[in-house]
């Protein structure tokens, strides 16, 4: 079956395609023996997104006699990639098509006794699947590969094929390559090109060349390394799929270990051998294709950087699987692995395709002794201009807690016009508007210190996990978890992926545990992810690592994917590694079946970490030296109170806190291995458990810090509004209200900085007792407080409170407080009717009925003191 469509681009990177690209419908084939009641034969299944998806489709099924067949097309009901998306109160939405087709264009459709491979077209590398094992060609036979003949040397060089066959009928199968015809984007017009052919390294070599030759000869000698770019960045690989390139046929003999050429009939669909030989070729050809991503495409990258004295950074897949390649693979030969996560909005949780990548990225580092784990951060869609910090923290620390540790804010547009503001952007509806002219941009170091000490920390020793989750070989993460997380994961352990070629290269056993050349470990092998059918080295593997004293958990495999393996070796393997089902035949410890917790019980392996409170945690734990660091966040939308038990004893516990850089002693309790800390979290709240002295205590109960209310600033407030916003001008006394609730227009719509000021007189001999803190009460949304001249600090998350101590003196003294809204209130500002456009931006955002969003000081304001 072949369905046109006019779009072969993934959105959002060609918006414009995706507006217009009609969606792949369901088909099903359905047959009748009096064309009234129906049966379903055959799925062709669904490709999500429609853009990635082949034109084409097939499906093999066992032979069906029927009177009456039918082609049935429906629209899919799965949510499309823009259906992921909220829209802020009010805000336009871009035109894009999201109304249901109501007839699909097909071109043609064609019936066959013949015997063909299921799915063909993506068993091929064509387009790809999901789940390549539940497109299993149901049992039939083709002819044997020894009947299959490489006739190429008879064919002309103006193409006549002049060959006399052998006696019998003969299939000739004239085969041939082209362009995908894919374009990279979004790029202008003078860099818009055909995509490079990603499988060649002579190819992808000779294209850096030339690309980075033009950085060379702009910025001279000095071009890269220290003086010059230091860095190069791999987006999201979303150049479709790829199948093809000459040199392929012998990087399928060097790396399978035998002659493809018998089994190319199997790439248009017809089976050779019979379904298992043919489905086993066509697996080993996808892997190829996989393995030539890693090598060919992103090894050549690393080594065109390094050569020029830059590092590599790079993400993969990202999103379920756009094109054939194992995402931990490609990005285990980049300097920096990265991943990506958009911005949760409020109320929602952060897609598993997500979480999947960063944890994928995060583990490469992990598996492969790599120190910074990055993540293009913070891309938001359908919320122009609407993110203070405080939106975005909830974002950042769930990354932190995934074990990523380097922030690459996406994005931050080029500015070129020092008077237009906002300014230009990605897209009004899409990315994040992080740079000068954000309203906040003179106060974003309090935000920019967070990410950074955080990042910090997160960069020190090793990842402390109980579990290698070995996932298969079929499949990469973000198609595994696509859509939901990794199940049986007991809380209190954490774990990293580990992809084939990481167990086959970089892990050993060393006293009982799971060891990679640079000291990373774990305590158990989980067979997990599609790892029902493993390959003969991965057996072999598994085998030398039971052998050699590693615990496994995971069930009997049933056979191997590949051609390549020979079956009775494959069972012979298998047989020795699992025994008679009831114990292994080479180890005590394999614990048969997918259960860990009962396996981590018998091997006495106690959680990392328990939580006994209110509300749940996100936890990552890192080893440095002899000390520990556990990052602890607070995720949910109320308070997390209670006390953590972190496995180990014989370490001070401190609390850290990157908002403000302050550390202070912890309470704890140890007992019986482990070390009790109590923590009460705010929602949306973290901090880091620090360990890094030997102490001989076994507890630690400090007396309750206090507060006392000082003074309340209620009156007495003046206000100065930024220039060139549409306020009113000077500065004129104010009471702590809400902008957006002003009779005044011009307060109203205002979107920018609101410099409040008043006199706070202190009683003479007057010295405060303990810290002395300013708490703002409700900001909207960030506030830069300064004391006397002196800068105090940045308060953007809540409680809005700031160290004031050793600021104030007896007599007058002057409190500054520096607010920033957002660019939101202007915009719906501009947007009413007859308005004059005060801000600059370069396409629709928000409709004129649209809600403002509270903004400014809304108090109370009081002086607070702490201390015993």
């Amino acid at each position: 079956m072949t369905v046109r469509k006019p779009c072969g681009r993934r959105w959002p990177a060609c918006p414009r395609a995706a507006a217009s690209a009609p969606p792949t419908p369901l088909a099903t084939l359905e047959a009748s023996d009096d064309g009234k009641a129906w049966r379903q034969i055959a799925s062709f299944g669904s490709n999500a997104p429609s853009s990635l998806s082949s034109p084409a489709k097939t499906a093999s099924f066992t032979p069906v006699t029927a009177r009456w067949f039918r082609l049935r097309l429906r629209h899919d009901p799965a949510p499309g990639f823009i259906d992921h998306f909220t829209f802020a109160p009010g805000a336009l939405r871009p035109p894009f098509n999201t109304q249901q087709p109501t007839s699909f264009a097909v071109s043609e459709f064609t019936l066959s006794a013949e015997a063909h491979v299921n799915r063909a077209i993506e068993q091929a590398g064509f387009a790809t699947l999901s789940d390549y094992t539940a497109a299993t060609t149901p049992a039939t036979s083709g002819p044997a590969p020894t009947a299959v003949i490489d006739i190429t040397r008879f064919v002309t060089a103006d193409g006549t094929l002049n060959w006399t066959p052998p006696a019998g009928r003969w299939r000739i199968l004239r085969m041939g390559w082209s362009l995908t015809g894919h374009h990279n984007d979004p790029a202008p017009e003078e860099a818009t090109g055909l995509e490079v052919d990603k499988l060649s390294a002579t190819r992808v070599a000779a294209y850096l060349d030339h690309y980075l030759g033009l950085y060379a000869a702009t910025l001279g000698k000095d071009a890269f390394g220290p003086k010059g770019l230091s860095t190069l960045l791999s987006d999201s690989i979303e150049a479709g799929a790829q199948n093809w390139t000459e040199t392929l046929p012998a990087e399928f003999a060097r790396r399978r270990g035998y002659d493809p050429t018998p089994w190319l009939p199997t790439l248009a669909g017809y089976v050779v051998g019979d379904a298992r030989a043919s489905d086993g070729f066509l697996h080993d050809w996808r892997q190829t294709i996989a393995d030539l991503y890693a090598d060919a495409y992103y090894g050549t990258i690393a080594k065109a950087a390094h050569a020029r004295g830059m590092t590599l950074s790079a993400e993969a897949l990202e999103d379920h699987r756009p094109q054939l390649g194992d995402d931990m693979t490609m990005r285990a030969r980049a300097d920096v692995p990265m991943g990506a996560m958009w911005t949760i909005p409020p109320g929602a949780e952060a897609q598993p395709t997500y979480r999947a990548d960063l944890k994928g990225a995060a583990s490469v580092a992990n598996v492969y002794g790599l120190s910074a784990v990055a993540a293009e951060s913070m891309s938001a869609f359908g919320h122009p201009w609407g993110f203070a910090p405080v939106d975005l923290k909830r974002t950042v620390d769930a990354e932190f807690a995934l074990g990523v540790n380097r922030i690459h804010i996406h994005e931050s547009a080029h500015q070129p016009l020092a008077d237009v503001a906002p300014g230009l952007a990605l897209a009004t509806f899409l990315g994040q508007y992080f740079n000068r002219n954000e309203t906040w941009a003179p106060m974003a170091d309090g935000w920019i210190s967070y990410l950074a000490r955080s990042s910090y920390l997160l960069q020190q020793g090793r990842h402390g996990a109980d579990i290698a989750y070995f996932y298969g070989e079929e499949a990469p993460l973000t198609s595994l978890y696509g859509d939901k997380a990794p199940v049986g994961i007991p809380t209190g352990h954490d774990y990293d992926f580990l992809n084939p070629e990481g167990l086959l290269t970089r892990v050993s056993v060393r006293d009982g545990r799971l060891v990679t050349p640079e000291g990373q470990s774990w305590r158990i092998l989980y067979l997990g992810g599609d790892s029902g059918r493993m390959t003969m080295p991965v057996l072999r593997k598994i085998r030398d690592l039971l052998k050699a004293g590693a615990t496994v958990i995971g069930p009997r495999p049933n056979g191997s994917p590949s051609l390549a393996d020979d079956p009775a070796e494959v069972s012979a393997t298998i047989a020795a590694i699992w025994g008679d089902g009831k114990a292994s035949a080479i180890s005590p410890h394999l614990h048969e079946g997918r259960e860990i917790a009962p396996a981590l019980q018998a091997e006495a392996v106690t959680p990392e970490w328990l939580w006994q409170g209110s509300g749940q945690l996100a936890v990552l734990h890192r080893i440095a030296g002899d000390g520990e660091i556990w990052f602890v966040s607070n995720p949910s939308s109320g308070a997390a109170k209670g006390s953590i038990s972190l496995r180990g004893t014989g370490l001070d516990p401190e609390l850290w806190h990157a908002e403000t850089g302050r550390a202070e002693v912890a309470d704890f309790t140890m007992a019986k291995g482990r070390t009790d800390v109590p923590l009460d979290l705010a929602a949306g709240d973290a901090v880091f458990v620090v360990m890094r002295r030997r102490t001989t205590q076994t507890h630690r109960h400090s007396a309750p810090r206090m507060e006392r209310p000082v003074m309340v600033l209620a009156d007495d407030w003046r206000v100065t509004y930024q220039s060139g916003r549409g306020a009113p001008a000077g500065e004129r006394p104010t009471m702590l209200t809400d902008w957006s609730q002003s009779p005044e227009a011009g307060i109203r719509y205002f979107s920018g900085i609101g410099a409040y000021r008043r006199t706070v007189n202190m009683p003479k001999g007057w010295a405060p007792r303990g810290r002395l803190s300013l708490d703002l009460g409700q900001v909207r949304d960030v506030a830069d407080v300064t004391v006397n001249g002196h800068r105090a600090g940045v308060a953007w998350k809540a409680p809005y409170r700031v160290d004031v101590t050793g600021l104030l003196h007896p007599g007058s003294n002057t409190v500054s407080v520096r607010v920033a809204n957002l660019w939101v209130n202007r915009l719906i500002g501009d947007a009413q009717p007859g308005a004059q456009a005060i801000a600059h931006v370069t396409g629709p955002t928000y409709a004129a009925d649209a809600p403002l969003r509270p903004s400014g000081l809304l108090g109370p304001v009081r002086l607070i003191a702490t201390g015993p």
